[in-house]
C-alpha cells in the first residue's frame, strides 16, 4: 500500500508541474493578445492623428486597416483556441493534484472507506490528465518526474529514481525510461 501511495503522490507532483508549466505558457499568450488589443488601438489613433494632413495619410490608414484585421484575426484564434477555458483547466488541475499530493502525506490515518473514497477521486484525476496530456513527448515526461522526484519530499537530496537509482539533482542524459538520466 505504501509503494501505491508513494506513486500516486509522484503522479500528482508530476502532473501538477505540467499543468503549471502549461498555465504559464498559455497565460503567456494571453497576456500577449491582451497586450495586443490595447496597443493596436492606440498606435492606430496616434499614427491617424500624426498623419492628419500630411502625405502619409493614406499609407497609414492602410496600415491602420490592416493592423485591425490582424486584430480581429488574434481574437478570433483566442476564441477558437480556448486560450481562457484551457487557462481554468490548469488552474483546476494544479489545485486538484496539489490537494491529491497532500492528501498522500495525510493518508495513514484514513479508514478503509476514506482510503476507497481517495483512490477513486485519484482514478478520475488521473483520467482527466491523462486525456489533457495524451501528446506529451518522452523528454518532458521524463523531466517532469525528475522535477517531482525534487518535490517528492523537500530538503531530501538523496532521493534517487526508483529505476536507475540516479538523482535527479545529478542529471546526465541517459537510457533511463523513467527519468532520462544515466543509471548508477
Amino acid at each position: 500500500m505504501n509503494v501505491k501511495i508513494e506513486q500516486t503522490k509522484i503522479n500528482a507532483l508530476s502532473a501538477k508541474i505540467l499543468h503549471r508549466k502549461s498555465k504559464g505558457k498559455l497565460e503567456g499568450l494571453n497576456n500577449f493578445f491582451l497586450i495586443l488589443t490595447v496597443i493596436v488601438p492606440i498606435l492606430f489613433i496616434v499614427a491617424l492623428y500624426v498623419s492628419k494632413g500630411t502625405s502619409y495619410e493614406n499609407l497609414i490608414n492602410i496600415v491602420s486597416f490592416a493592423l485591425s484585421v490582424v486584430l480581429i484575426a488574434v481574437a478570433v484564434l483566442s476564441l477558437i483556441w480556448g486560450v481562457s477555458d484551457k487557462i481554468v483547466v490548469h488552474k483546476l488541475g494544479m489545485k486538484n493534484n496539489i490537494y491529491i499530493a497532500n492528501e498522500c502525506d495525510n493518508v495513514a490515518q484514513s479508514t478503509e472507506a476514506e482510503l476507497t473514497w481517495f483512490f477513486r477521486y485519484v482514478s478520475e484525476m488521473d483520467l482527466q490528465d491523462n486525456d489533457t496530456f495524451s501528446k506529451i513527448s518522452d523528454d518532458e515526461r521524463q523531466t517532469t518526474y525528475r522535477e517531482a522526484l525534487k518535490e517528492f519530499d523537500p530538503g531530501n537530496y538523496s532521493i534517487v529514481c526508483p529505476v536507475c537509482k540516479s538523482s535527479p539533482w545529478e542529471f546526465k542524459k541517459g537510457n533511463c525510461q523513467l527519468c532520462g538520466n544515466t543509471k548508477k
